[in-house]
């Protein structure tokens, strides 16, 4: 995409062009090219300026002093639909990135990553889950809506130890927070489908 842009930056610039041996001014082409960087640096600035926890950080926090596994899961299409069931929600991709953490061979937590829109803008949840499927902590890595939208991080706080059950929605077990409903929505639905995957895919029979 961003080759097509410049190239038709290019392109327009370029008519604007007199013809060969004619005076003209050669002004739009140092225009478009200096929009063109402008445009670049002020995207990189929103993308930096969305990054809450990077992932060094996130896993630092979701397994203190241990050094998690990092995988990949490609669920196949009876695994997605049985997630989907579990936590009523469609998974944003069947890509999964999940880290395993161990102490002497026994599993003592992991984590998955989940990518959605919460308006017009992405979010990333890190889901990391007890050994026996209960919620440890929500992370979110990266929220590119306005940070009002956010709620505070003792919000968070308040789904540690969740399960996925019919408690897990909002207006039930999950508290709403004024001027930030799609946000909590987006959240909850993020951490029921990695509870749900964890249950289905990692520590169920689909597995």
């Amino acid at each position: 995409m961003r080759s097509t842009w410049q190239w038709g930056t290019f392109s327009n610039a370029m008519h604007e062009y007199p013809a060969r041996g004619r005076r003209g001014p050669r002004r739009p082409l140092g225009r478009a090219l200096a929009l063109g960087a402008g445009a670049l640096l002020l995207a990189a600035a929103r993308a930096r300026a969305g990054v809450i926890l990077t992932e060094k950080a996130a896993l630092e926090r979701a397994f203190p002093g241990q050094q998690p596994e990092r995988r990949t899961l490609y669920l196949t299409a009876d695994q997605v639909t049985a997630v989907q069931k579990q936590a009523r929600s469609r998974l944003p991709s069947p890509v999964v990135t999940l880290w395993e953490a161990r102490t002497d061979g026994a599993v003592t937590g992991r984590a998955y990553l989940d990518t959605h829109v919460v308006r017009t803008m992405p979010e990333t949840v890190m889901t990391v889950v007890e050994p026996d499927g209960r919620l440890r902590m929500a992370l979110v890595m990266q929220f590119n809506e306005p940070p009002d939208y956010l709620p505070r991080d003792r919000w968070l706080t308040t789904l540690d130890g969740k399960a996925l059950d019919d408690d897990l929605w909002p207006g039930r077990g999950v508290h709403r927070v004024t001027g930030a409903t799609l946000t909590v929505q987006a959240l909850t639905e993020a951490v029921r489908r990695g509870l749900a995957i964890d249950a289905v895919v990692v520590r169920g029979p689909a597995r």
